[in-house]
């Protein structure tokens, strides 16, 4: 798979969706509540000016598009983006998810799979 805007190799384990969701992490004793602009099976970014170091293990709480119940989970820092003039990314970091259950995995999967669906119905139009 390739990064359409880069023209680079995909490094991701899992496809990924574009989203504007609102999700609140916990950190310390802290929650804070911001948005994720991108979910996968495998993971986040959450848009912050405020990243948190590498390896730092959060507490992650969202709700998909569609759904009721709230995705509990913990997460991994494994990237940060604390430069504005990195181009078109924003600051943020991304979360690797860790023990994500498996039903909250396919909720993630399920949305996805619909939102990629969903674009390759637009582009045969």
């Amino acid at each position: 798979m390739t990064d359409i805007k880069n023209n680079f190799p995909e490094r991701r384990a899992y496809p990924r969706a574009e989203v504007k969701i609102e999700i609140e992490f916990k950190y310390a004793i802290d929650f804070v509540s911001c948005y994720m602009l991108n979910v996968s099976k495998g993971g986040l970014f959450i848009k912050t000016d405020d990243a948190l170091p590498l390896n730092t293990i959060i507490f992650l709480r969202f709700t998909m598009p569609g759904d009721t119940m709230p995705i509990e989970t913990e997460g991994k820092v494994v990237w940060c983006n604390t430069n504005i003039a990195k181009g078109y990314f924003p600051r943020g970091m991304g979360i690797k998810f860790l023990n994500l259950n498996s039903d909250d995995a396919e909720k993630i999967k399920i949305f996805v799979d619909a939102h990629f669906a969903q674009i390759q119905s637009r582009s045969f139009l």
